[in-house]
């Protein structure tokens, strides 16, 4: 494939645009892709460009959508339109459209189905107008794809007064998204992500929504105050433009990704165009312009390594207005590679854990390449030297600064936490931590989740020994007992000291027999021990129980304490398991 890009800027450039492009490629492939971006939003010269583009040629698929500023060849082009012809030997592409707010969910639905009866489909772009259309649901509809099909996208922007929008040869729409489909065996698409935002301060919890892109409250305050309270911004008409270098990191299972706050209601609520969800886990971001060249490179160099034919980059306008000027080093490595077309977006759009969704703050690269990679090895690829301007410079040095004050901060939170939930002379957890474990463990077995058992032991005449050999002795009893109980902890489960002298193991999918039998190989490993000073040894005595159906903390309790007695007061030294609960 072959992809070729030229910027038009008056209306007689679109002939001499048509001329370089059938000098350029002669040959026709098997399909030809028309890609437009442009910062007009006036919708007759729209027309008169794509439609001039279709009369010459009426056999390509011609698609587009508004933006701030053009990406191409790893440069940046304004105030123009960039048309980019992308060549397909042995591949098919096309447009299809969506304008119906009413059934983009069914559409999606519909579109998706069709979709899984493409031979070899590779790969799905979308420009949407994101800004007044939830085009989520149709999202939604895209997820169940096969995973290796990439789908990516981005949201048209523009810095006019008119509404940014989204066309192809024939239609322009203000509310709607057009979607570019490729297929072909020997067609290969590879997606790299890039970031650059770091979190700052600590996590809050959003207790409030309206919908799915309002959020009315953060730990029950109005949402705008964390903006107010740690950064200082206030909400007014320059909200949006103020905290754009400060994005919501929202809490995704294990990873972070970032939402993009577009505006302030006037009760203090914040407006996205992703979505959020009551009760997510979210952090104050700012922007490391280290971080976001660093990121770039990491992408670009594995993005070389796939050895694409050409590139199509969708950039957050954030990037845009943070790195100013300088964020010719965020794009100048893509020159290395392979010819690049693509915008500035309002929003991003690609899979994350399986779903399609659309994510904020995000430098998104697609390569496309048909056949196989070649054999021949890259030419050495030479770093780009990055020098800032003098504000980023700052910018950059703060950043560093707040990165590792942020991280002893996050260091000595983490410790603290480990602390108020460990015992300290035995280093395993304290009494509210474990009673904590096993009353949501309790709870979940009673309801017919996973069966849990518990053993708890006390070590025998502990007042005794303390009284012999000093308590330092006895100190080190229960710390030589908590290390054999977790000697025998195997991963899940949950040792604790119950209090005293008394400890608690909690044994996750375990019925009282197991556990009986883990509780006697417990107990002769203390009886084993050598700590006391006159050779003697020392005891501990067991009792074991296994949750019942519907049963309440309160009672698992009492009949796991009641088996204990019962070992106490037979002998000692011994391992006893729970009577049956009472019907």
């Amino acid at each position: 494939m072959r992809q070729l890009s030229y910027v038009v800027r008056r209306a007689d450039d679109i002939t001499a645009c048509v001329r370089r492009f059938r000098a350029a490629a002669p040959t026709a492939g098997k399909s030809l892709l028309i890609t437009i971006f442009t910062t007009s939003v006036d919708h007759a010269q729209i027309l008169r460009l794509t439609s001039r583009l279709g009369n010459e040629f009426p056999a390509a698929a011609i698609a587009g959508c508004t933006t701030t500023d053009m990406i191409r060849n790893g440069g940046i082009n304004v105030n123009a339109a960039v048309v980019s012809f992308s060549i397909f030997d042995r591949s098919e592409v096309w447009v299809d459209y969506f304008d119906n707010p009413e059934t983009l969910a069914e559409d999606g639905k519909k579109f998706c189905d069709r979709l899984k009866h493409v031979n070899h489909l590779a790969g799905v772009s979308i420009f949407g107008t994101l800004h007044a259309l939830d085009i989520q649901p149709f999202l939604d509809g895209l997820s169940s794809l096969d995973e290796r099909v990439v789908i990516f996208g981005g949201g048209a922007n523009t810095i006019k007064n008119a509404p940014a929008c989204v066309f192809t040869k024939d239609e322009v729409m203000e509310e709607g998204l057009v979607v570019i489909i490729h297929a072909g065996k020997d067609l290969h698409l590879h997606a790299s992500l890039n970031f650059g935002w770091k979190p700052l301060g600590r996590e809050f919890v959003i207790t409030k929504m309206a919908g799915s892109h309002v959020v009315e409250e953060i730990d029950h305050q109005p949402a705008a105050k964390i903006y107010e309270q740690y950064l200082g911004i206030r909400p007014d008409h320059l909200f949006s433009r103020d905290t754009l270098a400060f994005p919501v990191f929202v809490r995704r299972g294990d990873s972070y990704i970032a939402r993009h706050t577009v505006g302030c209601g006037p009760n203090g609520s914040l407006l996205f165009i992703a979505d959020l969800y009551e009760g997510e886990t979210i952090r104050l971001a700012y922007g490391d312009p280290g971080e976001m060249i660093r990121d770039a490179e990491a992408g670009y160099a594995d993005m070389a390594e796939f050895r694409p034919e050409s590139l199509v980059i969708m950039s957050c306008y954030a990037h845009r207005m943070f790195l100013h000027g300088d964020v010719k080093f965020e794009l100048a490595p893509a020159r290395r590679i392979a010819p690049s077309l693509g915008f500035y977006t309002y929003g991003e759009i690609f899979r994350f854990a399986g779903s399609v969704s659309i994510h904020n703050m995000m430098l998104l690269t697609v390569g496309f390449r048909e056949g196989e990679k070649p054999s021949k090895p890259l030419p050495s690829q030479r770093k780009t030297l990055t020098r800032f301007k003098d504000s980023l410079l700052l910018v950059a040095r703060l950043v560093h600064f707040v990165s590792a004050t942020t991280a002893e901060l996050e260091s000595a939170n983490a410790e603290l936490k480990r602390m108020a939930r460990t015992d300290r002379l035995t280093q395993i957890a304290n009494r509210g931590e474990v009673e904590a474990v096993l009353k949501k463990e309790v709870a979940l077995a009673a309801e017919g989740g996973p069966r849990i058992s518990a053993l708890m032991l006390d070590v025998d005449n502990f007042k005794q020994i303390n009284d012999t050999y000093g308590h330092n002795i006895g100190d080190l009893v229960l710390a030589e007992t908590s290390k054999a109980l977790r000697a025998h902890a195997l991963q899940g489960e949950t040792v604790g000291r119950w209090g005293g002298e008394e400890f608690l193991l909690i044994l996750p999918n375990t019925d009282e027999k197991k556990a009986a039998r883990t509780a006697e190989h417990i107990r002769k490993d203390i009886e084993s021990l050598r700590v006391l000073p006159d050779g003697k040894v020392f005891t501990a005595s067991f009792g074991v129980a296994c949750v019942a159906p519907g049963e309440t903390f309160d009672e698992f309790y009492q009949r796991v304490d009641g088996a204990l007695y019962r070992a106490k007061y037979s002998g000692k030294n011994c391992v006893q398991i729970a009577r049956a609960p009472s019907k």
